[in-house]
């Protein structure tokens, strides 16, 4: 048998065998806070520790861990570190075409809750790294740490704990494999949700003047909400900060005057904005209210505080890449970096190291959808860039980094 066909034939096998991964990952229910993520986490964990990849898992609780294996050449060089999340967001309650846990393959397109969001980009990530323990030690250089989070769909809660418990070292460059259509992107918004609960009295509604209602107490600074100054100097790749009232919660029954009433804020920031400005500028007006008005009082809860992200376009990590993408048949415009709307684990792991690519299989427009799906020639062909992308960055020796 020729060299070719052998090679040929382990390609096949290792196709083969990255499908088949995928619908045993995607047929376990991950879904936050429900699912069994610990059940994913080990199956990871023993396909890696069959490479001899060591890992380690660190519980949240029973059902939630993070996963980090590492990989060291043995050569100094750059740490890299290979990112996703494990959780999914639920099936939600309208049918699908194919059941939400049953990785259906029809036509060539994988259907299940988390193929795009983000199974196939995570396992993606592994399988490089599978083919990085099987090269010879001496053709590159570094180390490459593979992170397999949890609850990223609720707040980043894994890399969150990652961080608190120290077991992420400083690293030169990440890769995210969240769903971008297998482009290059180098910043995302931060997200910050608060709550202001108005506080009221209550009283029977044929007798409002003995109560204070907290809706209207509340209408009182949502009618002055304007006046929060969401704006931040310009970035080149995101479009302008936002904030939007997505939750209004009052009253318990039609006859009855409501002593409190909740209202959720969320406002998407860019690099460089400080939430606790936002904060303060939101007490600051709580506070004009309620001198203009003694009968107000408001209490204020954060509910989520993630920061931006940014990348510098002229870091190396996305010089290499853009060019594995334009070698990959992209053009000069898909391969061009750009940003992203919606945030990931990048904003809580960015306190290790700024270089950060997100790149991944799958049309992130499919994420949290019923039907979401992704092409396998998409997750195949991006273990290939993922490979590709480490070996022309840790073949860099000596580089200053």
């Amino acid at each position: 048998m020729s060299s070719l066909h052998s090679e040929f034939t382990q390609l096949e096998l290792e196709t083969e065998e990255a499908v088949q991964f995928l619908q045993e990952a995607v047929r376990i229910n991950t879904v936050s806070k429900t699912g069994d993520e610990a059940l994913l986490a080990r199956m990871l964990a023993t396909r890696l520790e069959q490479e001899g990849i060591g890992c380690a898992l660190h519980a949240l609780d029973d059902k939630r861990v993070n996963l980090l294996a590492t990989l060291r050449s043995g050569r100094p060089g750059p740490t890299v570190v290979l990112s996703g999340h494990m959780d999914t967001v639920p099936e939600g309650s309208i049918t699908w075409l194919h059941g939400p846990f049953d990785a259906t393959i029809e036509s060539g397109k994988m259907y299940g809750r988390g193929t795009v969001d983000m199974k196939s980009g995570l396992l993606a990530l592994m399988y490089a790294l599978i083919r990085f323990a099987r090269r010879a030690p001496d053709s590159w250089s570094g180390e490459l740490i593979f992170v397999a989070t949890s609850s990223e769909e609720t707040g980043a809660e894994g890399a969150k704990a990652l961080l608190e418990q120290q077991l992420l070292p400083e690293f030169d460059a990440m890769i995210i494999g969240e769903p971008t259509d297998r482009r290059l992107v180098i910043a995302h918004k931060g997200a910050f949700w608060t709550r202001v609960c108005s506080c009221g009295k209550a009283s029977h509604s044929s007798m409002p003047h003995i109560g204070i209602n907290a809706i209207d107490k509340l209408y009182s600074f949502y009618a002055r909400l304007p006046e929060v100054d969401i704006s931040s100097s310009p970035h080149a790749l995101l479009s302008p900060a936002t904030m939007a009232v997505t939750q209004i919660h009052g009253g318990k029954q039609a006859n009855v005057v409501p002593d409190q009433c909740a209202m959720t804020l969320d406002m998407r920031t860019l690099p460089g904005q400080k939430h606790k400005d936002l904060a303060r500028q939101m007490r600051e007006l709580a506070n004009n209210v309620m001198q203009a008005d003694n009968d107000s009082h408001f209490r204020f809860e954060t509910l989520l505080d993630i920061p931006a992200m940014s990348t510098d376009p002229a870091a190396d990590i996305v010089s290499v890449a853009q060019g594995v993408l334009r070698q990959a048949g992209m053009s000069d415009g898909d391969a061009r970096p750009r940003g992203a709307q919606y945030f990931t684990d990048a904003s809580v792991l960015q306190a290790q190291g700024r270089n950060i690519i997100i790149l991944g299989p799958g049309d992130p427009g499919l994420a949290h959808q019923v039907n979401e799906h992704v092409a396998v020639d998409d997750y195949i062909s991006a273990i290939d860039i993922y490979d590709q992308i480490l070996t022309k960055y840790l073949a860099y020796e000596d580089s200053g980094r």
